[in-house]
């Protein structure tokens, strides 16, 4: 019994060892080994001061507009190309050659006959040696079934390209607005988190005070410092997700780093602002509708001009050769015309695979178009009703705010006149901390349901 005594006494104090003036070790930590930088994050490489800068960098450096012009550009391309084959084409080749043995005449590369190079009468034309050649073929198309239909889908494609353009320069406003609104919350819950800090710091204080007084105990220090780390914690987090929303930011901006605003950004007129670049559609199809149905079209014509392939086509060729004489310059050797009537008796199934692939390219289009129609549908529901229920959510986050901010005022004088616990400075602490940090982001979060309302049924100028 008195060994055990012994080992009890000899045992040092949790709350006193290895602490100067019998602060806890706990207590004498706090803060120690972490890197200031991370609490403190350096300022963005580029900084925006207005919603027209930031939409003036984002048409010049935008990767994803940048994309859609170019599938614009292709589509445009392509429709070019389908309607060639109903243009006359005109084709020409000029050959010089030299007879180097035989007799009687030299043949036209290109189809142009046998010359006669014999020796004539004085005044009779003949071949020049060496003998310069043209021969010029031009054809024109009269019934091509299927090339007016592969036409008319090109078409539709390319009016489907410029909708999706159209489409995705709105999706790419409505993010830029988005982003900005996500900065602008990042860097206020980030104000808020570290005025929650200093905050934890003075009640921390205020503990250690009482307890070196007398008057206050060593568990209030212990729980005002974990508050503190905690509070610390939340900083670090918020700081964190501040870079990345910069950072995301500056990647769609084309920025090497991160891309934030200036000091004082104001996002009151954001809704305004998009309002100038986007106008409601008023009754009309939005972009991405009016594409998935122009993509249906074309997979119709598709179809129509694969059966057509069965059908006979008809055209005019005519060809015309020339050469060099002498005496004078050139001779017309041939020149004719003909109509030709073109058909294929077969083609190995070529033609019946090519009617099923593009039947399964239809109704692949018709689905997609229905999956659009109802994402619209849904999106534009949810749009309309969001803003009255963000104008909810942040009247109830200010009211929770106020009531949180009273607790925490009466909390702090119940605990300096001794009728209050820690725990209740601590807790009551907390609670102003997440009810500061839910009505800021409630109130961005209400700038970017005004956003949403409109860019869900506007289209915008690229």
């Amino acid at each position: 019994m008195l060994l055990t005594l012994f080992f009890l006494v000899a045992l040092p104090d949790p709350f006193t060892a290895g602490t100067d003036a019998g602060v806890p070790a706990v207590l004498a930590a706090t803060g120690v080994g972490i890197d200031e930088a991370l609490l403190a994050p350096p300022g963005p490489a580029l900084a925006l001061g207005s919603w027209d800068d930031a939409l003036a960098r984002l048409r010049a450096r935008s990767v994803d507009l940048q994309l859609a012009l170019a599938q614009l550009e292709l589509a445009g391309a392509e429709s070019r190309l389908a309607l060639s084959p109903l243009l006359p084409g005109v084709t020409g080749s000029l050959s010089v050659q030299e007879r180097l043995a035989g007799g009687g005449s030299v043949s036209v590369e290109g189809g142009g006959g046998n010359i006669p190079v014999g020796e004539g009468g004085e005044d009779e034309p003949r071949p020049t040696s060496p003998l310069v050649a043209l021969r010029a073929t031009a054809s024109q198309s009269l019934v091509d079934v299927p090339a007016w239909l592969q036409l008319s889908a090109a078409r539709a494609r390319e009016r489907a390209a410029r909708a999706s353009t159209q489409d995705a320069w709105r999706l790419l406003v409505r993010e830029l607005a988005r982003s900005l609104v996500a900065v602008v919350t990042a860097e206020r819950v980030v104000e808020l988190d570290r005025m929650g800090l200093a905050q934890a710091r003075e009640r921390h204080q205020l503990t250690l005070e009482a307890e070196a007084l007398g008057t206050g105990r060593k568990l209030d220090a212990l729980r005002t410092a974990r508050d503190l780390e905690v509070a610390r914690a939340a900083l670090l987090e918020s700081v964190e997700s501040l870079r990345r929303t910069r950072e995301a930011l500056g990647s769609a901006l084309g920025v090497e780093g991160e891309a934030g605003v200036v000091p004082g950004f104001q996002l009151d007129g954001l809704g305004r602002s998009v309002a100038e670049v986007c106008r409601p559609l008023e009754g009309a199809a939005r972009a991405d509708l009016v594409a998935a149905r122009e993509e249906l079209r074309a997979a119709g014509r598709e179809v129509d001009a694969a059966r057509a392939e069965y059908a006979p086509t008809l055209g005019l060729q005519s060809s015309l050769t020339a050469t060099s004489v002498t005496p004078g310059t050139a001779r017309v050797n041939q020149w004719n015309i003909a109509a030709v009537l073109g058909f294929s008796l077969w083609d190995g199934g070529a033609r019946g695979a090519a009617v099923r692939t593009e039947r399964a390219n239809r109704a692949i289009a018709d689905q997609q178009l229905e999956s659009v129609r109802r994402a619209l549908s849904v999106e534009v529901a949810q749009a309309r009703r969001g803003v009255a229920l963000a104008e909810a959510q942040q009247l109830t986050a200010r009211r929770a705010r106020e009531a949180a901010a009273l607790t925490d005022q009466l909390t702090g004088e119940a605990f300096r006149e001794g009728v209050g616990t820690s725990l209740e400075l601590v807790q009551s602490a907390e609670e102003l901390r997440e009810a500061e940090r839910t009505l800021a982001l409630r109130e961005l979060e209400l700038v970017q349901a005004r956003v949403d309302s409109l860019m869900a049924e506007a289209e915008c100028a690229w």
